[in-house]
């Protein structure tokens, strides 16, 4: 008995191809220089969140936007307009800049009650620790809270010295 799945898909034959012209493996349209500036935002976002660290995405922003715009400014003066949308180029970023804890104020420094891992760990009161930062000269603010496993960590140790003290 022949085996089915053989007979499902089949290469498309020239009189098929006729009709339509999509190669579904290529993107539709390359990405725009924003695009591509917001997806590699993300990621250092993100790895500077694993680190523990504030991340000034909105100075980041700026200063991008600051960047095509003087290469936009470029094209309208050489050409009255912007002729060449191609030659907006991703300028570069110096990443390290937005997180690095010398361009931060520390504003606040506390702890904060985390209902839902109270919720999780009956018994347990829990207290994420968290760090609010300001980036110098702006006035966005920047939270940077303690992860969960280790504040459930923390609210155990001292769940456990609380009972060591009692039983004294």
């Amino acid at each position: 008995m022949a085996d089915v799945e053989d007979n499902l898909f089949r290469e498309p034959t020239a009189s098929d191809k006729q009709y339509f012209d999509i190669d579904l493996n290529k993107p539709k349209r390359q990405k725009t220089s924003h695009e591509k500036f917001e997806t590699e935002l993300g990621e250092k976002e993100l790895e500077a969140t694993k680190k523990g660290l504030p991340f000034a995405k909105v100075v980041a922003r700026a200063d991008f936007q600051a960047a095509i715009k003087s290469q936009i400014d470029e094209q309208l003066r050489q050409y009255g307009s912007v002729e060449y949308p191609e030659k907006i180029k991703l300028p570069e970023m110096d990443w390290n800049k937005y997180s690095d804890l010398k361009n931060f104020e520390l504003i606040d420094e506390g702890e904060t009650y985390d209902p839902y891992l109270t919720k999780t760990n009956p018994g347990l009161s829990v207290n994420a620790s968290k760090k609010v930062y300001r980036f110098k000269g702006y006035g966005n603010k920047y939270t940077v809270m303690e992860d969960g496993p280790g504040a459930i960590k923390r609210a155990q140790e001292k769940s456990w010295k609380a009972q060591q003290a009692f039983k004294k």
